[in-house]
């Protein structure tokens, strides 16, 4: 019966326009009373959902799961090759991270395993970083609606991390708009005194925000040159995990 479930979800996987009893009942091979039997299971359980013209299609419950295949085993994959080429590129540390309601959680770092250099910018795994946090923050509030962003800022004060901190929210919604427009978020001391960082977004499916890509370096060495072709790669590895996660 298992086996049985599988071959029916894939069918509706491939089908824009989901199939009827009867359909499913031909291309399984199956008695409709059968059919009907597994349907109705998978529906009491969300996994499938029937319409007004009663056809059936995947339904809320795949959603979930396929979410979270990518928070936790999805994103890993395919994140940390592009995490170690972009090490291996900038000789800078590479960091992995998930939404949450304060912040950005660290979920993954990456270093090029032969030094360049005697010091490096580093954070724990399990670090949260602030919402507003430099480069991070503007790639956080590019993923929203610009109502939603004037709203948040509203609500919040733009905190001084440093001198070169940007704490008017004019200025700071520009510095959003710019990273939604190009896909990238940059951070030239604003967050951390003398480093540099630069972000871009992993997005799954229905172009949701799953994940956040950044690098950081010191800006002695980490400097617009190097940021500038930083930028570029970071910008080519997220899309390609984005569409590896299923993003359109």
């Amino acid at each position: 019966m298992v086996e049985r479930a599988f071959r029916l979800l894939d069918l509706l996987a491939v089908s824009e326009a989901g199939y009827s009893l009867s359909e499913l009942a031909r291309l399984l091979e199956m008695s409709k009373g059968s059919v009907h039997g597994l349907l109705k299971t998978l529906e009491s359980g969300g996994v499938v959902e029937v319409d007004s013209e009663r056809r059936y299609a995947l339904g809320p419950r795949i959603y979930n799961l396929t979410q979270s295949y990518i928070r936790r085993s999805g994103l890993r994959r395919y994140a940390l090759p592009a995490m170690r080429r972009l090490a291996a590129l900038t000789g800078e540390t590479v960091y992995l991270g998930q939404m949450e309601p304060e912040g950005v959680r660290i979920m993954e770092r990456v270093e090029e395993p032969i030094a360049r250099r005697s010091l490096r910018v580093s954070a724990r795994r399990g670090a949260l970083v602030p919402l507003l946090a430099g480069a991070i923050g503007r790639v956080a509030l590019a993923s929203w609606p610009p109502a939603r962003r004037e709203e948040y800022l509203r609500a919040h004060t733009l905190p001084a991390f440093t001198a070169h901190a940007i704490t008017d929210p004019a200025a700071y919604l520009a510095a959003v708009e710019q990273t939604a427009r190009t896909g990238i978020g940059l951070d030239r001391e604003e967050y951390l005194a003398g480093v540099n960082a630069v972000a871009a977004a992993i997005y799954g499916l229905d172009h949701q925000l799953v994940a956040l890509i950044w690098i950081v370096g010191f800006s002695a060495f980490f400097n617009d040159e190097a940021i500038t072709r930083a930028a570029e790669a970071l910008r080519t590895e997220t899309a390609e995990v984005s569409r590896a996660l299923g993003a359109e």
